[in-house]
């Protein structure tokens, strides 16, 4: 009998052992974050070093895969109602929280309930939780007119989750997997007295991957993860660790190529110029046109508060002249959501009218422009500088413009190229008076895009605080189907026709992984990358 015990305890030990993991599994990845995440904390995080980081470190009711369709996270399966108003998550038994003390407690329905209540909390002041307006009274909860305890989010059981939205919203479990949505334990996060995601030891996760030790972060130089102990997903995770090389400043960054081939990195975010030379190294390219360059006028600034000011500005310019210099690979903007938006399923586009809705050139600009000085009391235009990027084209493009309105307004007026970084701070600080500047969202939907221009955003490039606009919005963030696109419409049409932004082109934003690396999945709109399944040679 010892004998028969033996024999059966080596042949399954034989068979266990004849179950390897994949030739390239239990690789190290090596990522390059061009800033230090501001905070792990995904129900505030908006920045993307911080997203990247967050989608290694946590894991939402969905997950996405290549293809960005919804896949089981740490819910293990869903159905909705017929009309895709009312989800049901039912949540896996053996998800598991790693902390500092690891005292594995379970992640439960009540985790996800109190994430979504703390987000749309306006004490909490999240930037990305528009994100979850479709979901029953969230707006009235963000805006304070109802208890937290109203929000559409109910736990049936500890593994059981009922998400109540106010219109059909089929795809849904897609954008449970965005870090805001993300699952968070009550009870830690108070431990943590208001240092939530700060540091390690206010950190509680439940993704497939968790900091390496007390010396896993140091700040401004590296966050170094090892595959979580507790996860227990139904994808394990290849990689054995995920090390984030930090850059604090823009000189310190290595040349994407470089990187690759020499293996400081084997996934990275790729400049368009350098792309060719990427492709050429054995590299995969994936790439996403979820950006928006235009004319950007400060709604908040003494003389373009005025639309008739703005209107001249726009309608004064030669679109053909100014679009000939378009940069390379980027393709013209017709609007100011991009073409690859989707909407209920559906591309937005296919939805909504075409557009475009942008003001189109008048040889009567410079009397509107005289009508918005004598609205203002003032007889002339005082000195006005242009930011925009230090990129050859966009300065070809721009110096079309100055010329158009040099010739019709019989005015001087500047070019002032910036770095990305100086654009960017300029425009976030309102010290400017107009700008060529992007729209990027940070999730996919219309509403990602037109509600960075609303009263309050963080990331409104034309500080514009307009209440009609913003009535706008909130008519379709309580909608679905064809009233939320109306609205939407409605909405871009505005924006257009104040003079408040001129599209001029789409912009792709590309990454790269290194020869021999595959599963590194990017997501577009700068909703991170997920390294669970990534491996190399």
């Amino acid at each position: 009998m010892t004998a028969v015990f033996l024999c059966l305890t080596i042949l399954f030990s034989f068979a266990a052992c004849s179950k390897k993991e994949p030739k390239n599994a239990n690789k190290k990845m090596n990522y390059i974050l061009t800033a230090e995440p501001k905070t792990l904390d995904p129900q505030i995080a908006s920045d993307s070093s911080s997203i990247v980081a967050i989608e290694a470190l946590y894991e939402g009711l969905a997950r996405l895969d290549a293809k960005h369709q919804a896949y089981p996270g740490v819910a293990e399966k869903w159905e909705s109602n017929a009309d895709s108003t009312v989800f049901t998550f039912t949540l896996r038994n053996n998800a598991k929280w790693a902390n500092s003390g690891n005292d594995k407690t379970p992640v439960t329905a009540d985790d996800f309930v109190f994430a979504f209540r703390r987000a749309l909390s306006p004490q909490t002041g999240s930037t990305t939780c528009s994100q979850m307006f479709c979901i029953k009274n969230a707006k009235e909860v963000n805006s304070g007119a109802l208890p937290a305890d109203q929000l559409g989010v109910t736990a049936k059981d500890a593994h059981t989750l009922i998400v109540q939205l106010n219109y059909s919203y089929p795809d849904f479990p897609v954008l449970t997997a965005s870090a805001v949505f993300m699952p968070c334990n009550q009870k830690f996060f108070e431990s943590a007295s208001g240092r939530y995601g700060l540091e390690r030891k206010y950190l509680s996760s439940n993704g497939p991957f968790e900091i390496d030790g007390k010396y896993g972060w140091e700040h401004g130089k590296y966050l170094n993860l090892v595959r979580s102990s507790t996860y227990s997903g139904n994808k394990k995770p290849l990689p054995s660790n995920v090390k984030f090389s930090i850059i604090s400043t823009a000189t310190d960054l290595p040349d994407p190529v470089t990187a690759l081939t020499t293996g400081a990195a084997d996934a990275i975010a790729m400049p368009i110029d350098k792309v060719p030379a990427a492709t050429a190294a054995g590299c995969t390219i994936s790439s996403f046109e979820d950006t928006t360059w235009g004319l950007c006028f400060n709604t908040q600034s003494n003389i373009m508060k005025n639309s008739n000011i703005r209107k001249a500005f726009i309608q004064a310019i030669n679109r053909a002249a100014v679009i000939k210099y378009l940069p390379k690979n980027m393709s013209v903007a017709e609007n100011i959501i991009p073409p690859s938006t989707t909407w209920m399923s559906k591309n937005y586009r296919t939805l909504a009218s075409s557009g475009p809705f942008y003001l189109k050139q008048d040889k009567n600009a410079a009397a509107l422009l005289t009508t918005g000085l004598a609205q203002l009391s003032l007889l002339k235009l005082p000195s006005i500088n242009v930011i925009c990027p230090d990129d050859p084209n966009v300065k070809l493009m721009l110096n079309e413009m100055i010329a158009s309105w040099n010739t019709q307004f019989n005015y001087y007026f500047n070019m002032e190229p910036l770095s990305s970084d100086a654009l960017a701070a300029r425009i976030k600080s309102g010290n400017f008076e107009v700008a060529i500047s992007s729209v990027q969202p940070l999730s996919d939907g219309p509403l990602a895009v037109l509600s960075q221009f609303k009263t309050g955003s963080q990331k409104n490039p034309a500080v514009l605080k307009d209440p009609a606009f913003d009535a706008m919005l909130t008519a379709a963030e309580k909608k679905g189907g064809s009233e939320a696109t109306t609205a939407f419409t409605a909405a871009e049409k505005y924006l257009n026709e104040q003079g408040i932004f001129y599209p001029l082109y789409y912009q792709k934003n590309y990454f790269a992984t290194a020869k021999g690396v595959s599963g590194v999945v990017f997501q577009p709109y700068g909703a991170g990358v997920d390294f669970i399944q990534a491996g190399k040679e």
